[in-house]
């Protein structure tokens, strides 16, 4: 429950606080600048990812993150549900169904959902353009 909470209210620094000691890691271990270089765009990358999703932390109510909540979630729970009773069902002798989505939902969220992740990548370039 902690990690559910953790991941729809933040803390998720600690996710990048690995990679990010590893790559500064491999940058203090390099013996080539081409070395040194690549490292240094791999920290670039994950500080980026990481200001990004403090940004979001931070902004509770922003249009991506209510998709992802309300749209994005719920369709990978469906999609969970679906291979879980396609497990489930020969292993235990179970007739369980998943309900399909209603036409109408499943029209909306193949569009949201793409429009999400686009919104998503656009966030990214126009913060990486900022800088």
């Amino acid at each position: 429950m902690k990690w559910l909470s953790d991941l729809l209210l933040g803390g998720i620094i600690e996710k990048f606080t690995g990679p990010l000691l590893a790559a500064y890691q491999a940058r203090l271990e390099a013996e080539t600048d081409q070395q040194k270089l690549a490292a240094a765009e791999v920290i670039k990358g994950i500080e980026t990812a990481r200001d990004i999703a403090v940004a979001e932390a931070a902004d509770r109510w922003s249009a991506t993150r209510l998709g992802r909540l309300l749209i994005v979630v719920p369709f990978g729970f469906w999609w969970a549900a679906i291979y879980l009773v396609q497990i489930l069902n020969p292993w235990f002798g179970l007739s369980l169904v998943v309900i399909d989505v209603p036409p109408r939902i499943h029209d909306m969220a193949l569009v949201l959902i793409p429009a999400i992740v686009i919104g998503d990548a656009g966030a990214l370039l126009a913060r990486q353009l900022k800088r």
